[in-house]
């Protein structure tokens, strides 16, 4: 899987994808104006991302960013994000052999963990 598979992936289910550079100069696949759909965060709109890596294959960092911060700075594992001040780094690691639906389906699970 590379990152173009991933984003390849998001823009298939539909979904707003941009690439963004953070404050760190990092680039982000960011997708915007994102819904959640279930757990305790369900309904709310933020913009999510997660760094992009040019590796082959594609490792996502132990990290997503939500903008805006969705949970008390400092509670369930999140900090100030490197992006920028107004987005939230959640730090949750990926330990499966990443496919574009397998880190989809991590990134929703990080919301529904939310009670």
């Amino acid at each position: 899987m590379t990152a173009d598979d991933f984003e390849a992936h998001l823009k298939g289910l539909g979904l707003k994808v941009e690439t963004i550079t953070g404050a760190d100069g990092g680039r982000y696949i960011a997708v915007m104006a994102f819904t959640i759909p279930t757990g305790g965060l369900a309904g709310q709109t933020c913009d999510l991302a997660i760094r992009r890596e040019e590796s082959v294959p594609y490792m996502p960092p132990a990290a997503i960013h939500t903008r805006p911060a969705l949970v008390a700075m400092g509670s369930l594992n999140t900090q100030q994000s490197p992006i920028g001040p107004d987005w939230q780094y959640w730090s949750r690691r990926f330990d499966h052999p990443p496919t574009p639906a397998r880190l989809w389906a991590h990134i929703l699970t990080v919301f529904t963990e939310v009670a």
